[in-house]
């Protein structure tokens, strides 16, 4: 493991588990974005580009680590998991060229 907050385990393949502690539970249930953004930035983590289909029944997100310079795919659905107390974790991914222009275009 390379480091650790309160509310996320970052490892050295750069995978990341992440969990809302039972004492936070309410603060995230009044804006589970916002708390998710705001516990991704203390990881040097960041929303890129736009919400997509991941599959014919769900959305997600790509997230960009900037201290492992990887990519996560974030599936809508873990927020229901995140508000359960659940542990969830996101496997890295490396960058690509087309991760790049979406973060050139946002810059």
């Amino acid at each position: 493991m390379i480091r650790s907050t309160r509310y996320g385990r970052q490892f050295n393949n750069g995978n990341l588990n992440i969990q809302i502690p039972k004492e936070d539970q309410a603060e995230f249930n009044k804006d589970q974005v916002l708390f998710l953004d705001d516990l991704l930035s203390d990881l040097d983590c960041e929303f890129i580009g736009e919400t997509y289909c991941l599959n014919s029944f769900e959305t997600g997100h790509t997230i960009f680590n900037s201290y492992m310079n990887c990519c996560y795919i974030f599936a809508w659905s873990n927020l229901d998991r995140l508000a359960a107390g659940k542990t969830i974790k996101l496997y890295a991914r490396e960058v690509t060229e087309d991760d790049r222009e979406i973060m050139e275009r946002m810059y």
